[in-house]
């Protein structure tokens, strides 16, 4: 979805997307993430492992989640952003099927593609 609603049709070089892979469903390996790269081949992606659910949690609230980890979800941050001990407030946040969030912030990639392309526009 990511590479070929965004990466494919942006060509921006201040594009970059941070891809975490982790064992969310509790069997995935590191060599499995290895693997999935390569359906995101861009050299804007950055592509990491995690083998616990640190990050998904961290991101928990930023991704206005209470309950729910912050896996398969997709936060747009603006160049502004600054990252400290807590992470900015992203600028749009979409997900794949939590429940906590609003259904039409449901992953479409027409409308991350819009919001992506917003954001880089912005001076």
């Amino acid at each position: 979805m990511v590479q070929r609603y965004i990466l494919d049709r942006v060509s921006d070089p201040k594009l970059r997307v941070y891809v975490v892979w982790g064992p969310m469903l509790g069997g995935e390996t590191e060599a499995d993430a290895r693997e999935a790269t390569s359906l995101i081949p861009d050299p804007r992606a950055i592509h990491f492992w995690t083998g616990a659910h640190t990050l998904a949690e961290r991101l928990r609230s930023t991704a206005g989640l209470k309950e729910e980890l912050a896996w398969d979800t997709f936060l747009l941050f603006s160049p502004e952003g600054r990252w400290g001990d807590l992470p900015p407030p992203p600028a749009f946040v979409m997900h794949v099927g939590k429940r906590e969030l609003p259904p039409e912030r449901r992953l479409n990639g027409e409308t991350l593609f819009e919001q992506v392309k917003k954001l880089l526009a912005t001076p």
